[in-house]
């Protein structure tokens, strides 16, 4: 994943709103938690959306790099 990049997400489960979506990824966003554990988790932005959406690293393998001439 590079940061900036556009993605497009694939089918993830009936009713995500993620499913099939056009996104920019804006890189990794770590949560330290109280008992000094580290959660990792990743922005994107949705084109259309006005704010961006935190994902679970699991969701990266339902993202493809978008290439505009396919």
């Amino acid at each position: 994943m590079k940061v900036g990049e556009l993605y497009k997400f694939g089918w993830i489960y009936n009713g995500c709103s993620l499913n099939r979506k056009l996104v920019v990824y804006l890189g990794p966003d770590f949560i330290h938690r109280a008992d000094g554990e580290w959660i990792e988790n990743h922005r994107v932005l949705v084109m259309g959306d006005s704010e961006s959406s935190l994902i679970d690293r699991g969701l990266l393998g339902a993202m493809r790099e978008y290439n505009e001439s396919r």
